[in-house]
């Protein structure tokens, strides 16, 4: 079953299955990549000590998530940026109307289309 979960703050469309009567989440690979990507953005913001090069795998910073996490007692929150460009009013409507369904900022739906796009071009 299709399903989307909040990681982080995060939207990621996730499958749910259930065997042997244990429910097993699983991740596809495109997702993972775009939830890398979101936390190596957000952690820093977290992160007072800094992420270091070799903390940059997907496995410590999901640790490092969690421990901010436990910390904030909340989802951790992607900063809010201005962006730097000005669009149409009526894609500027269609972007902000698209992000209010998927209940995250225009921002974040800007992020995931560009990252989207990034991994479609770089694995043709």
């Amino acid at each position: 079953m299709k399903y989307t979960i909040n990681l982080f703050g995060h939207n990621t469309d996730c499958i749910l299955s259930i065997e042997d009567g244990k429910l097993e989440l699983k991740i596809p690979d495109e997702h993972q990549k775009t939830i890398e990507s979101y936390l190596s953005r957000v952690l820093t913001n977290y992160d007072s000590s800094g992420i270091s090069k070799k903390d940059l795998d997907l496995e410590a910073m999901v640790k490092k998530a969690i421990e901010i996490e436990h910390n904030l007692g909340s989802h951790m929150k992607e900063p809010k940026l201005k962006l730097p460009y000005e669009l149409k009013p009526e894609v500027k409507e269609k972007l902000i109307e698209s992000a209010s369904i998927q209940d995250i900022s225009a921002t974040q739906l800007l992020i995931k289309m560009i990252e989207s796009k990034y991994q479609e071009v770089m694995n043709n």
